[in-house]
């Protein structure tokens, strides 16, 4: 045989591959389309919550709410926000009248609107079997005195009612709509508790006005103020850049003082920071009317002072003025507002420094400026 011939032979060998490679090739991709066509097996999913279920669901924010903010709508008379929480609480159990609650709440927008009246009021119920505190919150339309329509609307909630329950007998109590939110689930409403005024109430025998603080000074006290105002009188005085220049020489270099100076200088810093009349549980404000513990306040601060340069709080000095004004104490008020002024009317940052120095110059303790 011939080359030629095994050439041609060869060649048909290879096109029959290559045919038969072609049509499994387009096989394959016809079941491979095919199978993507194919609809997929359903997989099970859980059920979703029951339709009774969904109507205790509060609405979500997509759905959006209905909003009102209630203009006043308080009784007539002087009324001020009770203190308990923030003077405003959520009413309870609106889900159980929603769609009284919802129709009422529409009805007040519209009088609220058109201004005419509407609002609400509290109603005891001492015989409920759950909480003898409990308070209805009564919606009303029109007059307060004389109301056209009233809708129960829901409770008080338990705390905030327990808390009223404690009020003395006869107290007048009331109650103002603050805010709606009506959504598709769900609805609810602010209200703000209402009392009278401080003034009123202790008018009327409901509450007692709170006992005048004290003041206390005796000689032991006065003895103590002068030996102050001595001690003041015979330190030097420095000026703002003396004063720096000591703030400096006692501040602490934790890379340049040695282990025993920055102890020092913490120890000391703690000292004149914590003084230890402030330490009492029942608070510094207790001695606001205490000359003798006010004195000691500020000669604590006055060792601080000289120490490390570090100015004392003006609140306690401030105090001594006042008392030794409500006791007629004149010259000795401008003798201690004289020689504190001379240390720190110039050093001393803040306004209460500034109301120090403008008291003694009222008081003639200093010049004018």
């Amino acid at each position: 045989m011939s080359f030629s011939f095994w050439w041609i032979i060869g060649g048909v060998v290879l096109v029959t591959l290559g045919i038969g490679a072609w049509k499994q090739s387009k096989t394959t991709r016809h079941h491979r389309h095919h199978d993507e066509t194919r609809p997929s097996i359903k997989e099970s999913k859980p059920k979703g919550p029951s339709r009774d279920t969904q109507r205790r669901l509060r609405a979500p924010v997509s759905m959006g709410w209905e909003v009102h903010e209630f203009g006043d709508n308080a009784p007539a008379g002087d009324w001020v926000q009770w203190k308990i929480g923030s003077g405003w609480f959520d009413v309870q159990g609106l889900f159980n009248r929603k769609e009284a609650v919802r129709e009422f709440l529409r009805l007040a927008a519209q009088a609220d609107e058109r201004g005419e009246p509407f609002g609400a009021l509290l109603k005891p119920e001492p015989d409920n079997k759950h909480d003898k505190n409990a308070m209805q919150v009564i919606g009303t339309l029109g007059p307060h005195e004389a109301p056209a329509s009233r809708v129960f609307l829901g409770y008080v909630p338990a705390d905030v009612a327990a808390e009223v329950a404690s009020f003395p007998e006869g107290m007048p109590i009331a109650v103002e709509l603050k805010k709606s939110r009506i959504g598709e689930v769900d609805v609810t409403l602010n209200c703000a508790g209402l009392w009278p005024p401080a003034k009123q109430r202790r008018e009327q025998g409901f509450e007692k006005a709170p006992s005048k603080p004290v003041t206390r000074v005796d000689e032991n006290a006065l003895e103590k103020l002068d030996q102050l105002i001595e001690r003041m009188n015979a330190m030097p005085a420095l000026t703002a850049k003396q004063a720096a220049a000591r703030q400096k020489t006692n501040r602490i270099d934790f890379i340049e003082d040695d282990e025993a100076t920055i102890q020092r200088k913490l120890a000391e810093l703690e000292a004149d920071r914590s003084l230890s009349v402030l330490e009492d549980p029942g608070g510094i404000k207790q001695y606001d009317n205490d000359l003798a513990k006010q004195v000691e306040i500020v000669s604590e601060g006055l060792d601080g002072w000289e120490r490390s340069g570090m100015t004392p709080a003006p609140y306690y000095s401030y105090r001594i003025a006042v008392i030794l004004s409500k006791q007629k104490e004149v010259e000795r008020e401008k003798a201690f507002l004289a020689a504190w002024c001379r240390h720190f009317s110039e050093v001393g940052i803040g306004q209460r420094y500034a109301d120090l120095v403008e008291r003694a110059r009222k008081k003639g303790a200093v010049p004018a400026a």
